[in-house]
């Protein structure tokens, strides 16, 4: 049986971040980043929105 492989892409996680931002007309933008990104890096993800604009980031439990 074959892996599976998922690759997160962070400079499109910016780019998404941006365009929302853009959308917003002033709101904050608030990234929500669980369960370390269901395994897959919460903290590269959060510090990538952060990066490009975002205001704060959410998790579900305060041990996150």
């Amino acid at each position: 049986m074959a892996r599976s492989e998922l690759i997160v892409d962070l400079g499109a996680i910016r780019r998404n971040a941006r365009t929302l931002l853009q959308a917003l007309g002033g709101a904050e933008l608030w990234a929500v980043v669980k369960a370390d990104g269901y395994g897959h890096g919460a903290a590269d993800a959060g510090a990538a929105a952060l990066g490009a604009g975002a205001t704060a980031l959410c998790v579900a439990t305060v041990p996150e």
